[in-house]
């Protein structure tokens, strides 16, 4: 069996396509930088340019997890290693290391001195009803956090078309992706600033 793939401007209605064209430019931009984006930012054009919005939603969570984490080391590296970015590696390796210092532990790092406090929330939100779900697989999880309880039965229920679930997931997941490419657009230039670019 053979799937045939079409382009998103014929799988999806005008608005959603023109924010799907837009976020394939914003990725192009940020995967020409320096911080070695480039497979993450390609993966996701290339998801979005035939509508595999599940696929893109995922690879943007990581992506997003990713520049949080390099954010965590170059603060560190600017405040605890006298900015020697030859200890960059390091210094990742010990945070990854580091099972106790997961997301929330780097957001509340990067609160004290980078992210703004909103986008900390926003970011907290994220992690919990978008990135932990599609990070191990728990779909049926998709959705706000304020579902109302008669929903609850359709969410966790079975993962097929009656479900509802690629309906709710082209709802949601653009602005999912966007979320992601608007956090890491706003925060990089202070990134790149700390190692030299």
């Amino acid at each position: 069996m053979s799937l045939a793939l079409r382009p998103y401007t014929e799988s999806f209605e005008p608005e959603t396509a023109n924010a799907i064209r837009q976020l394939i430019d914003d990725l192009i931009v940020l995967g020409e930088g320096p911080m070695g984006y480039g497979l993450y930012t390609s993966e996701i054009q290339s998801c979005l340019s035939v509508g595999l919005l599940l696929a893109a939603v995922s690879v943007s969570t990581a992506l997003l997890e990713l520049f949080i984490r390099d954010m965590t080391v170059a603060l560190r590296i600017e405040s605890k290693h006298d900015g020697d970015i030859g200890l960059r590696y390091k210094i990742e390796r010990s945070i990854e290391e580091d099972r106790d210092f997961g997301f929330n532990a780097m957001l509340k790092e990067l609160r004290l001195t980078v992210i703004a406090p909103s986008d900390v929330e926003s970011l907290h939100k994220f992690y919990e009803v978008t990135r932990i779900p599609f990070a191990h697989g728990l779909v049926r999880r998709l959705g706000s956090s304020t579902v109302r309880s008669e929903l609850m039965v359709d969410w966790f229920g079975p993962l097929d078309r009656r479900a509802g679930l690629e309906h709710r997931l082209e709802d949601t997941a653009i602005n999912e992706i966007t979320f992601a490419v608007q956090i890491i657009k706003r925060y990089l230039p202070w990134l790149l600033r700390r190692y030299g670019y």
